[in-house]
């Protein structure tokens, strides 16, 4: 399958009046949750607090830890809260979070995406599993990790990605087989799978997940896109309404209208539903998918690849 949908988000033009101040927010441990090498883990409770009363009524209280967004090079951008009774995502600055309640504790880091330039999405999507793998704590021959920690080895790194998965004709629309030769350099080995059922597919993805390692999902879309399954804010952002609007798997029936590559980082559980943090080349942040909404038995199965490496 070609994968290389490109979609350009709408730009909301609303000015914050929140005015928030370094270490403005406290984030208080409720009750940690262990994935991997990550002792704060995405689905990790909390309570968030602030004596700002702009914002005070409206963000204090009980809250999921859904990731701290860092940039490819490694900088810290915000951090992703759930608030539990308003059941709306904030993007959280790091500037703005007092970090003195959670000293020690190591967070679960997702993506913070650069979006994609063209049709280029696989190949972002390469790109950013490459880099999830490394925020995972992979180590391998540890030549991984020294090329992300350099400007000019992040963008190597996504040409590559770009060269291999459009241009090479040896690996040519191969996402196995590109990264099955980044493996054999950076001391990894993939598995492609197209699962029977949505259980199969279920059970595939959340097992690799709770290792802390992420799952590329490549799929055909149908003509509409979803909605988040949250309300999303960006805390004290020029634009603080974000689009909430996603690509999903198309349902059997649907028309095709392409192909999408996403990664998932991580998951968690909220109310009885478990949910999926995606990385998505069409936005500059991590969004949040209901898994058992956007993927189940009415989904086109057959046309969903996941990749996973160890």
């Amino acid at each position: 399958m070609k994968f290389g949908r490109q979609f350009i988000p709408f730009v909301f033009l609303i000015v914050s009046s929140c005015n928030l101040f370094a270490g403005d927010i406290s984030v208080k441990v409720e009750q940690t949750k262990q994935t991997g090498l990550f002792s704060f883990a995405v689905g990790s409770e909390v309570s968030l607090m602030s004596e700002n009363p702009t914002i005070k009524s409206s963000l204090t209280g009980a809250a999921v830890f859904i990731g701290e967004a860092k940039r490819p090079d490694g900088q810290s951008a915000y951090e992703l809260y759930l608030n539990k009774q308003d059941q709306k995502i904030y993007y959280i600055k790091t500037a703005d979070i007092d970090q003195t309640l959670s000293v020690g504790l190591n967070k679960q880091s997702v993506v913070n995406p650069d979006p994609q330039v063209g049709g280029t999405c696989t190949a972002y999507a390469i790109n950013y599993f490459l880099h999830q793998t490394n925020l995972s704590g992979f180590q391998g021959t540890g030549e991984l990790n020294q090329k992300i920690s350099t400007e000019k080895g992040r963008s190597n790194l996504l040409v590559s990605a770009v060269n291999e998965y459009y241009l090479t004709p040896r690996h040519r629309y191969s996402i196995a087989g590109i990264l099955n030769k980044y493996g054999k350099t950076f001391g990894f080995a993939c598995k492609k799978t197209i699962a029977d059922s949505y259980d199969q597919l279920r059970e595939k993805i959340l097992s690799q997940l709770k290792t802390g390692s992420p799952v590329m999902v490549s799929f055909n879309i149908g003509p509409n896109m979803y909605r988040s399954p949250f309300a999303l804010e960006m805390l004290n952002g020029q634009s603080p309404t974000m689009d909430d609007r996603l690509w999903i798997p198309r349902k059997i029936g649907e028309r095709k209208f392409g192909g999408h590559t996403v990664v998932a980082a991580a998951s968690f559980e909220f109310n009885n539903k478990t949910y999926l943090v995606m990385i998505d080349s069409d936005w500059s942040e991590p969004r949040v998918w209901d898994m058992d909404l956007f993927l189940n038995s009415k989904t086109a199965l057959s046309e969903i690849e996941i990749m996973t490496c160890r």
